[in-house]
């Protein structure tokens, strides 16, 4: 086995320098080849050329050749084939694709050089232990294993039998106090590069959506005239395709956006995006903006708020629950399946708990002002002669 890194001379400085990627050169049946193993890893380089020296003698004496691009089962290269087979099949879905990307993320760093029969029950436990010391939660953590169980193809259970999955915390999220959401609002308020991500605060806390259902929506979905949002493709098929009527707040600040959206595209068709792609400014409205984690931690801090963006939804399902709003109409609003998980996102907050138990208070008879005794008008005469 010949495995190499060729050396090739710099353009701008005419320095000889050696190349980052292994080269396997062997001769077979009379020709030499010489290709490159698309690797900088040595491991991964002589598994490459074993696999491509197998091939040759399989296309040599007429047997079916494997696959090349499957002949070096690494982590990396099975999660490079899953993430683009799930991007185009999820077209139009770009807050998927970017979660699915996000998850998959630390697995390709910390486990991308693996083979795949190197993915053994202790490799993942391994795994599950550097990102415990790294802070991430045990839902993120499961979340993770489980992508790469389905780039995999197979299930979690089946791979890794013996591997338990990580507690996960089942009060996770938070709703804003009214001093917070304040604030919130001013911090975004401030800076005019952050003038798109305000509104998008805003109509988070307005609607109670998923910040993918809101930057994933098209005008065709807005009926300023009727005033109804119609939700897009959800989470959850009760929440796809439900109507959100808009309060006069909500009302307001889409028409003010619309009118800025007609300024700056020349109108709102039916198939563009309500929050365009473009960074710091939007410019494309045939895409959708993907991420405001960075204008989104800028605002958080500037506020010093501590909280996710899901916490918006959070506190717009708080906030209806302690105005008393039915349970069936929440679960409408919000697209929820079930009472459980609605639970999970409405927290009544301390103030209104208290005004809450001070209607058990004991009901007190109201005491009566003392009055003056009564003084007989003879016995006040002899009073007043003495």
């Amino acid at each position: 086995m010949a495995v190499y890194k060729p050396t090739y001379r710099d353009k701008k400085t005419g320095e000889v320098k050696d190349s980052r990627i292994w080269w396997y050169d062997f001769s077979f049946a009379g020709r030499r080849i010489q290709e490159s193993t698309h690797t900088h890893l040595l491991t991964l380089a002589r598994e490459a050329e074993r696999n491509r020296r197998r091939e040759m003698e399989q296309a040599f004496v007429g047997a079916p050749m494997q696959k090349r691009e499957t002949r070096v089962n690494s982590v990396a290269g099975i999660l490079k084939s899953y993430l683009a087979a799930y991007e185009l099949d999820h077209r139009g879905r770009q807050q998927s694709i970017l979660f699915a990307k996000g998850r998959l993320a630390h697995v390709k760093r910390l486990l991308g050089a693996a083979l795949l029969p190197d993915l053994t029950e202790d490799a993942i436990r391994g795994y599950i232990t550097t990102r415990i010391e790294e802070k991430a939660s045990g839902r993120t953590i499961n979340m993770e294993v489980g992508e790469l169980s389905r780039a995999i193809g197979k299930h979690w259970s089946v791979l890794w039998p013996k591997v338990r999955k990580q507690e996960e915390r089942k009060d996770v999220g938070q709703a804003l106090s009214p001093a917070e959401e304040t604030r919130l609002l001013d911090a975004a308020s401030k800076k005019k590069r952050w003038a798109h991500a305000a509104v998008i605060i805003r109509a988070l806390l307005l609607t109670g959506m998923r910040s993918g259902e809101l930057t994933g929506a098209m005008w065709g979905q807005i009926d300023l005239e009727r005033r109804v949002f119609t939700v897009g493709r959800a989470k959850t098929s009760s929440g796809t395709g439900r109507q959100i009527p808009m309060n006069n707040d909500l009302y307001l600040l889409l028409k003010a956006h619309a009118e800025w959206f007609t300024q700056r595209f020349g109108e709102t068709r039916p198939e563009y995006y309500v929050f365009p792609f473009g960074k710091p400014q939007p410019t494309d409205p045939t895409r959708p903006t993907t991420t405001l984690k960075t204008v989104w931690g800028s605002i958080r801090d500037e506020a010093g708020v501590s909280c996710r963006l899901h916490d918006l939804r959070h506190t717009a399902a708080t906030k209806m629950a302690e105005a008393g709003t039915p349970e069936s109409t929440m679960l409408a609003l919000m697209g929820h399946m079930s009472r459980a998980m609605l639970e999970r996102y409405s927290h009544i907050r301390m103030a209104a708990k208290r005004e809450a138990v001070e209607s058990l208070g004991f009901k007190k008879e109201p005491q009566k002002a003392e009055t003056a005794p009564k003084v007989s008008p003879k016995v006040a005469k002899i009073s007043r002669t003495q």
